[in-house]
């Protein structure tokens, strides 16, 4: 029973922890992921009897945590995204998607085959499971607060806030395609046409028209059950529900339901017959629900460290991982931003920095191998996504802030520049 108590002391230090964390970070100019790590390696060094992985997770209860924290995030992130956004304002997030994904899953791909010397449906799974940002560690880098609509320090924030709640979905094909894959025995005996035609178009599409018939229809009821009987609602975990509802029926119509959450939030965020001030208390509850889930992700994260996971790979790993974190993203991003003449070289540089890698990939590798349990390099994969997570952690939580603090003060003297004008 002491260890039952002990658990729950540690578990409730590090949650209240988080109350005053991103104060805490944000005087620092470290994201709070970073802070969160650090407590992880002190609770272990401590021997906190949490039941750490060692060093890797059971592939089914990562990926069920993960996924949570994943759809709870992507949700969330739907419901940072407002009104003024026009068509014009989607064509970086999109760029992002189209041209510096497939960048980055080619290079990773490549480099897997050649460097690390990988086995095809394994150098196929590790370009899939990097394909996408992270809609969870990169949560400090996206917008906040849903009703603050001004000027837009946005052309950042909102890019990655867009590209981060897109591209998680949009992946999902890729880690189909690894496993398909690795199930067929080849290449030449894996059906293309059957993969683009279903895992490619039908899922994607299906993702994203349920998730935007079902949050249009949240949004009508909530307008007129208001109206027609009288009956209010105004509790915010009506989000962590959505979110919970919209991803299990769009699994189970075919869709991808990464796709179908984004899009819910996002689609009720839009619906203007719903009051700001209850969309507001929306994302709120789903991001403290976010926040509780990181806590508890990261801590383990950094036990899996201290137990030894970042040994399961050799020098190749960690310079490939650097690489991808340094290099390719970087690279990558600024491929399709570098021809938008009219946007200022500081917003694409900054865009094409902060591509964090996070807990999407872990979610990615773990049902892979749950859907194929052959996959040659299974420890090695999961070393190298621990050591990308790991720089990601270090690398963007030490520049993240300052970079954003940067573009908000640059957008906060431009709104107020205006309203002097106005006046």
């Amino acid at each position: 029973m002491k260890d039952h108590y002990i658990v729950l002391a540690g578990l409730g230090f590090a949650t209240l922890i988080m109350a005053w964390l991103p104060s805490i970070a944000k005087k620092l100019k470290v994201s709070s992921p970073i802070i969160l790590l650090l407590i992880g390696l002190a609770m272990h060094a401590v021997a906190i009897p949490l039941g750490w992985p060692d060093p890797l997770w059971n592939d089914r209860e990562l990926m069920y945590f993960s996924e949570a924290i994943v759809i709870i995030s992507l949700m969330g992130a739907g419901l940072k995204i407002g009104a003024k956004y026009t068509l014009k304002a989607w064509r970086k997030p999109l760029l992002l998607v189209f041209i510096t994904m497939p960048i980055c899953m080619i290079s990773a791909y490549l480099m897997g085959s050649y460097f690390l010397v990988l086995s095809l449906p394994s150098s196929l799974l590790l370009a899939a499971i990097l394909a996408p940002t992270d809609p969870v560690l990169a949560a400090e880098v996206q917008l906040d607060d849903p009703l603050a609509e001004k000027s837009p320090e946005d052309n950042v924030r909102f890019t990655l806030t867009a590209e981060a709640g897109l591209n998680d979905g949009i992946a999902f094909p890729f880690s189909y395609m690894a496993v398909l894959v690795a199930q067929a025995g080849s290449w030449a005996a894996f059906d293309l046409t059957g993969w683009v035609l279903d895992e490619f178009l039908l899922k994607i599409a299906l993702g994203i028209l349920i998730g935007l018939g079902i949050g249009r229809l949240i949004g009508y009821l909530f307008d007129r059950l208001h109206h027609v009987t009288g009956v209010k609602t105004f509790v915010g975990f009506l989000s962590l529900s959505l979110t919970i509802m919209t991803y299990g029926l769009s699994e189970l119509l075919h869709g991808y339901g990464f796709l179908a959450v984004f899009f819910a939030g996002f689609s009720l965020r839009y619906y203007e017959k719903v009051s700001g001030d209850y969309k507001k208390k929306l994302h709120d509850f789903i991001t403290e629900i976010e926040h509780l889930l990181l806590v508890v992700w990261i801590i383990l994260f950094g036990g899996s460290i201290m137990n030894g996971v970042l040994g399961l790979t050799d020098w190749k790993g960690i310079i490939f991982a650097l690489i991808f974190v340094v290099l390719i993203r970087p690279l990558a991003g600024m491929v399709p931003l570098i021809f938008l003449k009219k946007e200022k070289i500081k917003e694409k540089l900054a865009i094409s920095y902060l591509g964090i890698r996070g807990i999407g990939s872990v979610f990615y590798l773990s049902w892979a191998f749950l859907q194929f349990d052959h996959f040659d390099y299974k420890q090695e994969l999961y070393a190298i996504t621990a050591y990308i997570i790991l720089f990601s952690i270090i690398l963007h939580g030490l520049t993240a802030p300052s970079i954003i603090a940067y573009f908000r003060g640059k957008a906060e003297r431009s709104s107020d520049l205006e309203d002097k004008n106005e006046n």
